[in-house]
């Protein structure tokens, strides 16, 4: 690993480098993926997160392959996407992955989402269909059985480390509570106006590192959500005399999670990278964002449909 990059000890016991390369893009997401891990790789990254879903594995390996540096010092994640809970389908769907990436083993292998659809193949058309109403449908296999699939891969050396992605505390409480092997990351959207204090301190009193997906909102979007944009990051940014970027990225640091940014620019996943130690009352102020106006910009509703509503953001809306 390189020295550059702090290191979380997972409860797998393996290093995990607190600053991961994202790879979640759109319908070019696979060359420019392959262009900006080549670079990631070149500027000191050591951690590259992926997913089935993103269609991206394919060109992560081939940059990783092309890259020279030894497997060993790359830690790869990548996910299992939600067609394949059923305990039957989840080691074909590894295997695939492990094929796409073109490596021998996974070193962190996350259920996607703590859900699973109807199951239409191992295909990438297969997480593309939808009902009539233009809506993913749901299956009703309990994401614990989901789980102790996931562990005999450990079992089989196909995967290092084992884990979950956007589960709430009451569902990692019910894998703490039936499982074999624990969960060694919990990945979910985190950024001021979505802090998840809460799930942070169950995280840590159980001993999950956590690692935060969406780490600047959506810079993408002006409005409610341009975090970039925000007064108290601004002033955050002038006093330590860098960008909103990089305030944003070092108070998910300081807050003591990893953090998963994506660019395809160099110069950007090159200034990714850079440390910054924050004062405690910026960091302070920086959280109470998402104390005054909590925004989710992953919703599983939208993205998915009615039947997704696991984080309760719907309970109270007439339907």
């Amino acid at each position: 690993m390189t020295k550059d990059i702090p290191i979380l000890k997972l409860n797998s016991g393996y290093d995990f480098p607190v600053i991961g390369y994202g790879t979640f893009g759109g319908t070019d997401a696979p060359p420019e993926v392959y262009k900006g891990t080549k670079y990631a790789l070149e500027a000191g990254y050591r951690h590259i997160d992926t997913a089935y879903s993103y269609e991206t594995e394919e060109a992560v390996g081939k940059a990783v392959r092309e890259s020279g540096i030894d497997r060993k010092e790359i830690f790869i994640t990548t996910k299992l996407s939600q067609p394949f809970h059923e305990p039957k389908h989840v080691r074909p769907a590894c295997e695939r992955s492990l094929k796409l990436l073109n490596m021998d083993y996974i070193d962190l292998y996350l259920i996607h989402w703590p859900f699973g659809w109807k199951f239409y193949g191992y295909e990438f058309e297969g997480l593309k269909r939808t009902n009539e109403n233009g809506h993913r449908e749901i299956s009703d296999v309990p994401f614990i059985d989901t789980y102790r699939a996931m562990e005999e891969l450990v079992k089989a050396g196909l995967v290092r480390s084992i884990g979950l992605s956007n589960f709430t505390i009451p569902m990692m409480e019910q894998i703490l509570k039936e499982c074999e092997i624990p969960p060694a990351v919990n990945q979910v959207e985190i950024h001021p106006s979505l802090p998840q204090e809460e799930l942070l301190t169950f995280c840590k009193e159980h001993n999950i590192v956590v690692t935060a997906h969406s780490p600047l909102a959506n810079p993408g979007h002006r409005g409610r959500l341009a975090m970039l944009d925000h007064p108290t990051v601004l002033n955050v940014a002038k006093k330590y005399n860098t960008t909103p970027v990089q305030i944003l990225l070092n108070w998910g640091l300081s807050r003591g999670y990893s953090i998963i940014p994506k660019s395809a620019r160099p110069e950007r996943i090159k200034a990714n990278l850079t440390i910054i130690t924050l004062d405690q009352k910026d960091i302070d102020e920086i959280t109470n964002i998402g104390k005054e106006s909590t925004i989710r910009v992953c919703d599983p509703v939208r993205y998915f449909g009615p039947d997704f509503d696991i984080f309760d953001d719907y309970k109270n809306t007439p339907k």
